[in-house]
């Protein structure tokens, strides 16, 4: 009994630190932002400024779309204090 108590101690904290982990990955997840992009590769969100990930996606949203209000789906990272977005799919939105 003792035995099943310990494997059953043993992988909890086998979860408990897989979570710690992955868990906030898992917890920022894909964020929906609507914004415009301007010319510095970068997406505004009204005071927010967001880099964009230098991806196939990303550059095409930065190189076609600048001045334009776009919605887009992606994963946002911050590297010392500096927002980046990875773009996974936008789409413009008409004014």
């Amino acid at each position: 009994m003792n035995q099943a108590r310990r494997y059953g101690w043993t992988a909890a904290i086998v979860i408990m630190t897989l979570l710690a982990l992955f868990g906030g990955q898992a917890l920022a997840g894909e964020k929906t932002l609507v914004g415009e992009i301007n010319d510095n590769y970068q997406l505004i969100v009204g005071d927010q400024t967001y880099d964009i990930a230098d991806t196939a996606e990303g550059n095409e949203l930065a190189e076609n779309h600048i001045s334009e209000k776009v919605q887009v789906v992606g994963t946002v990272e911050e590297r010392d204090d500096i927002k980046i977005i990875t773009i996974i799919s936008y789409k413009v939105l008409s004014e």
